[in-house]
Formats: structure tokens, C-alpha cells, sequence
């Protein structure tokens, strides 16, 4: 099979599933793993993808946002490390906020698990569904219009809502994050509930895995004023460490 092809076989696969493995692309195309990390490569330096251990995933842009049904499945040990993170603190009694990530939905099932005492403030359905009638969270869905590509509630009526809480933790994720401009986001609705979210707590943390840094999108959720505390899933580079330790913001993982 000649490079194009797989290629194009990649990028459509990716297209469906939002990630590829290595070992599977080196099996399916009867190549070494060698070989196929050079394509990925390829396709990452068109801005296509972005590569990881093991494999690659789908960079999402404002024209191909991945579905939450195939995000949900990606970077899985990732997301889980950080919401146990995120799960040592919050304390019985928080109002805490989470948005309508990924990361947050694995949040949501942790905080499920521990039965923990809390007020959840959310805009997303899929955490509304996991932690509904779950004993002790007392749960508030922000009203709005629904997004089908996060299962989520925006707009302006979502907007206002989240004013009119005191919130005293908010979790929240990001598709990027870039020294020195901060948390963005593809989509701007939803970027814009992220930095209500921030406004309305008086403890902010932002949820970025391994991927996340050193990557911008189109709109950005926050400077880095208002961030308190980054969770994250592996160590930063140095040049991280030392920019976030000038502005007080703690970097966890």
C-alpha cells in the first residue's frame, strides 16, 4: 500500500473514532510501527492530529469539533488521574461547579463512587445523568439550550444562571493551553460558560491532560489570573513550572 493511502485511511479512521493506535495501524497495514509513527508524524505536522504515546487522536478545530461519544472513550487513564486529583479537593459541603468536559464526566463518577456530600453545579446532561439521585449530591442542571455535540446547555440563559450561585471550587477543562495567553476553547459558547463558571467561585481549577499544553484554539475561557490550580497527568516542562510559579498557580499531577 502506497504512503498516500494510508494516509487517507488514517485521517478517515480518525474521523470516525477520534484516536488511532500505533500497534493496530502497524498490524492493519501489515507495516512496522516505525513506519507508522512516520506517517503520524506527517499528519501532525499538517495540523491534522495530534500524536500521543501509543498513538494519535484527532486535533479538534471550530469546523470538526469530536462528538462526545468518541471523547468520552479518548485519553481514559489520563482523565481518570486527574479527576481523582480534582476528587482530594473537594470538601463535604462544597458547591463545586464542573463544566461539560470529558474529564469532568470522569469527575462526575468519582464523586458518584465516594457518595460525597456536595452541591454539583453543571451545565452538561451526561453529568446530570450520572450523578442523578445519587445520595448526598444535591444537584443543580443550569437551564439553556441544548448542544448536541457536548450534551450541554449554553447560551445566554445558561450565562445568567450561573450568577446566580456562590460557588466555592470550579472545575473546568479546556481544548488548549498556551503561554502566556491562557485556556481556550473551540467552541465559544461553551468557552464562555468556562469563564462564568471562573467568575462565579472563589477557587478555580482547570482540568488540562498532557496534550493540552502548548496548543491553542480560537477562544479563550480565561487569562491566567483567575486560575488558582492546574490538574494535569503528567509533570510539566520546566519552562511551565517556573511560568506558573511566578503567577502563584499550583500545578498538580
Amino acid at each position: 500500500m502506497l504512503k498516500f493511502e494510508r494516509l487517507r485511511i488514517i485521517e478517515n479512521l480518525l474521523n470516525e473514532n477520534g484516536s488511532v493506535s500505533t500497534s493496530e495501524l502497524s498490524k492493519m497495514f501489515d507495516v512496522t510501527e516505525e513506519t507508522v509513527r512516520n506517517d503520524l508524524v506527517e499528519l501532525q505536522n499538517a495540523n491534522k492530529i495530534k500524536r500521543v504515546r501509543g498513538g494519535a487522536f484527532l486535533i479538534e478545530t471550530v469546523d470538526n469539533e469530536v462528538p462526545i461519544t468518541i471523547r468520552t472513550e479518548m485519553l481514559l487513564d489520563e482523565k481518570n488521574k486527574i479527576a481523582q486529583i480534582c476528587l482530594e479537593y473537594i470538601n463535604p459541603g462544597d458547591t463545586i461547579a464542573i463544566d461539560s468536559s470529558t474529564t469532568a464526566i470522569s469527575l462526575a463518577k468519582l464523586i458518584k463512587e465516594a457518595e460525597l456530600s456536595v452541591t454539583v453545579i453543571t451545565n452538561s446532561i451526561t453529568i446530570g445523568s450520572v450523578l442523578m439521585n445519587v445520595k448526598n449530591v444535591n444537584l443543580i442542571i443550569l437551564g439553556g439550550t441544548l448542544r448536541g455535540k457536548s450534551n450541554s446547555l449554553v447560551g445566554n440563559i445558561t450565562n445568567e444562571s450561573i450568577k446566580k450561585y456562590v460557588i466555592n471550587k470550579a472545575f473546568v477543562s479546556c481544548s488548549g493551553l498556551s503561554m502566556p495567553a491562557g485556556p481556550s476553547d473551540t467552541n465559544e459558547q461553551e468557552a464562555k460558560i468556562r469563564e462564568n463558571l471562573f467568575l462565579a467561585s472563589e477557587k478555580n481549577f482547570l482540568l488540562a491532560d498532557n496534550t493540552k499544553f502548548d496548543f491553542r484554539t480560537v477562544y479563550l475561557i480565561s487569562d491566567f489570573d483567575s486560575i488558582d490550580y492546574i490538574i494535569t497527568d503528567q509533570k510539566a516542562s520546566q519552562e511551565w513550572q517556573e511560568f506558573l510559579a511566578e503567577r502563584n498557580i499550583e500545578l498538580l499531577c
